[in-house]
């Protein structure tokens, strides 16, 4: 029993998050941002270094000024790191072939509770949108 690719694992390790300060300051610093309603999306492409590897990572922030409530800021957290979860492995796949380390960062900027589907739509725009940019910068790796 040979199989030719790994099953699809739809997890979230620590290793697709970013908890290092160092990375979310750069993400903030140099990323490029764009809205798929109701998330903001910053975006921050690198090729990778050594002893890193090619793939994604993700924050997910809630402002308190929205949802005063943990509660709520903590279910919003969930369905976006739900939706990413079942979503991402397009943009992992498309990371690993061009060697690069994508970070991302999502924000929510819906100013009353979202429902899954709301979430899911903007993620499906924001994943699309990622994998062009990925694909213009593999172009401009190319050429040079």
């Amino acid at each position: 029993m040979c199989s030719t690719s790994s099953p699809l694992r739809y997890t979230l390790d620590k290793k697709e998050r970013l908890h290092l300060k160092r990375d979310v300051d750069a993400l903030f610093a140099s990323g490029q941002a764009f809205i798929a309603y109701p998330l903001r999306v910053i975006v921050d492409i690198r090729p990778i270094v050594e002893g890193e590897q090619a793939g994604c990572a993700i924050l997910v922030v809630v402002a308190k000024k929205y949802f005063k409530r943990a509660n709520k800021r903590n279910r919003v957290k969930r369905l976006i790191r739900e939706c990413y979860r079942l979503n991402k492995h397009p943009l992992i796949h498309l990371a690993e072939e061009q060697g690069l380390r994508v970070h991302i960062g999502l924000l929510s900027v819906a100013k009353e509770l979202p429902s899954y589907q709301e979430v899911e739509r903007g993620m499906l725009k924001a994943r699309a949108r990622i994998e062009t940019l990925l694909t213009d910068e593999w172009k401009k790796d190319k050429e040079i």
